[in-house]
């Protein structure tokens, strides 16, 4: 384990300036949606995951399509 947070700021820093020069969370909701997407395609990124495949697959679970 590193004895700095490095990887984790580094992790944020494209949403972070995302929405500085964007601005695009004009509601807090807005703003919940995105950390929840940007969570789960940074999670199977790191896992070295298709996010495509893996998004589709929660598509299908969450809205039972076959």
């Amino acid at each position: 384990m590193e004895p700095t947070n490095n990887l984790g700021e580094q992790a944020m820093r494209e949403h972070v300036i995302m929405r500085k020069i964007i601005g695009m969370f004009r509601s807090q909701k807005g703003a919940q949606n995105y950390q929840y997407i940007a969570f789960m395609f940074a999670t199977w990124r790191l896992q070295g995951k298709d996010i495509f495949q893996e998004l589709g697959i929660l598509l299908k679970k969450e809205l039972c399509v076959g």
